[in-house]
């Protein structure tokens, strides 16, 4: 965008993905001048700004990728209160987010396709992984729960910008998926999470955890009070041993707005 208008063009995102983590439905926003938001009349060109920058954008991209889809504009501004305050808002791919679907994938077979090792975990051979029991320990993250016990760098945050972050998340819904394959391999799994938002880490966190409770190297007493209670217990991310799930899983599918506007 900065190349194509010749000047620095910010771009919010609707979050933020780890290093690693895959975006496939990842929504973004950004603001133009309204002598810009014209489209150039060329042969190519069907007479709209967006399909023009969806072009243009696409083909500055390496190896024929192509990332940029959808384009198009955003709603008009809105009269809202924000913490507390009524005034006039524009629309924000971040703050008007109303959910988000995450997948990850996961192998618990003795081997694993190896073209499939660049958007799936392959966990530890050799390690029984009871798909029912999975599904039973992944359907505990349901409700509205404090997951500071699944959250990385908070306290650095905190000590960063002086500010307590809030913790509190709510998944609307989470399920283990038995994905079909050409060959019958029934070692395949998706894990399908819906939420509101998400910390930083919080969704390998809670995949890691789930399956190291499921493989009973992580007590599952212990994993409920980390999700159930953990202020109570006055628990941080320290008391929860397992280690985040592996960030090549993970894909962001999809971003959910109020107004219908679906990315």
């Amino acid at each position: 965008l900065s190349r194509r208008f010749d000047r620095v063009v910010k771009v919010v995102g609707a979050g933020r993905t780890d290093a690693g983590v895959h975006g496939r439905g990842q929504a973004i926003h950004f603001d133009l001048y309204h002598n810009e938001t014209k489209a150039r009349e060329t042969k190519e060109n069907t007479g709209t700004i967006e399909l023009e920058l969806e072009r243009s954008m696409n083909s500055m991209l390496v190896g024929g990728l192509v990332v940029v889809w959808n384009l198009q504009r955003a709603p008009p501004p809105i009269t809202k209160t924000v913490k507390g305050k009524k005034g006039i808002f524009a629309w924000n791919s971040m703050k008007d987010c109303t959910g988000k679907l995450y997948c990850y994938r996961i192998c618990i077979g003795n081997s694993m396709d190896p073209i499939e090792r660049f958007n799936r975990w392959h966990v530890d051979r050799g390690h029984q992984v009871d798909p029912n029991r999975l599904e039973r320990i992944l359907s505990l993250y349901e409700g509205k729960h404090d997951f500071v016990c699944f959250s990385g760098v908070l306290e650095q945050q905190e000590r960063k910008t002086g500010i307590a972050r809030d913790t509190v998340r709510t998944i609307q819904s989470i399920r283990l998926v038995q994905e079909k394959r050409e060959d019958g391999d029934e070692t395949y799994f998706r894990i399908d999470i819906y939420l509101d938002g998400a910390l930083y880490k919080m969704v390998r966190n809670m995949v890691g955890t789930a399956l190291d409770v499921c493989r009973g190297w992580n007590e599952e007493q212990h994993f409920r009070d980390m999700l159930q209670c953990p202020a109570k217990l006055n628990y941080t991310r320290k008391d929860n041993l397992s280690k985040p799930a592996p960030p090549q899983g993970l894909t962001l599918e999809t971003v959910f707005y109020e107004d219908n506007y679906e990315f």
